[in-house]
């Protein structure tokens, strides 16, 4: 297992070569031209402030028999936070199976999301009200998107091709089918908990008269893995920073 943390992320440093960096990541590299399929286990550890609150996020991904779950789980003394997705891979598209978040404080949410291939359809709860939409290949749940952004970041650079200037992911979330698109800002040096790290920044495109923004940065020399995420809402920020990681091969 490894350990990615502030003392020894000069092992990941931008100096690194690249090929020195893959080795060290064991990023597994298909045959030229062939979407890549596997993506690597890891547990990552964030601090996240929201809504007044302070939490430390554990997030996991690791290997089912059915491919893959995502989970992301953190805990203050005024509420427990909970997610989980399941999902496959397929040709470098994420195929959701199931998702469910639950929120438990002063009040409790839950929401899932059940993807039914065989019924040609795709289930969402929300406020204890289930919405029924279409079957859609390509449609996602919250979390699982951000697993694909990194699977579809991946299989770029193993086919030799600059970062897409441009993502649009399909997102299920509550009674709402939304189109989320996000532009790439460009390369940009961050400082973390882990150090300097040179990421790629991405920004979801709103309507210009709307007061929301959400920004996030991802590192190449950490398989893509999400290390700043910055959400604004009336007024309201959130922000999820990396402290650790350990991938588990």
């Amino acid at each position: 297992m490894k350990l990615i943390d502030s003392a020894c992320l000069s092992l990941a440093s931008p100096a690194l070569p690249r090929m020195a960096l893959m080795a060290l990541l064991s990023v597994s590299v298909p045959m030229q031209g062939l979407a890549q399929d596997t993506l690597e286990t890891y547990t990552a550890r964030y601090e996240t402030s929201m809504y007044g609150m302070n939490l430390n996020i554990e997030r996991k991904l690791v290997a089912t028999d059915q491919g893959y779950r995502l989970s992301s789980e953190g805990k203050s003394f005024a509420a427990t936070l909970s997610e989980v997705a399941d999902f496959s891979v397929t040709d470098g598209q994420i195929g959701g199976q199931h998702f469910v978040y639950q929120l438990k404080s002063l009040v409790k949410r839950r929401r899932e999301v059940h993807f039914l291939p065989e019924e040609g359809l795709i289930r969402s709860l929300k406020k204890k009200e289930w919405t029924e939409f279409p079957w859609e290949p390509s449609a996602l749940d919250r979390l699982s998107q951000q697993e694909q952004l990194r699977l579809t970041l991946i299989n770029a650079e193993q086919k030799g091709a600059a970062p897409p200037t441009s993502l649009t992911f399909v997102v299920i979330d509550g009674p709402k089918r939304g189109e989320k698109i996000l532009d790439l800002v460009g390369t940009e040096e961050l400082e973390t908990a882990l150090g300097t790290l040179e990421t790629l920044h991405y920004q979801r495109r709103f309507e210009q008269s709307s007061d929301r923004s959400s920004d996030i940065w991802v590192a190449p020399s950490l398989d893509y893995l999400m290390v700043l995420t910055r959400h604004e809402e009336d007024g309201s920020p959130i922000e999820l920073s990396i402290t650790a990681v350990e991938f588990d091969s």
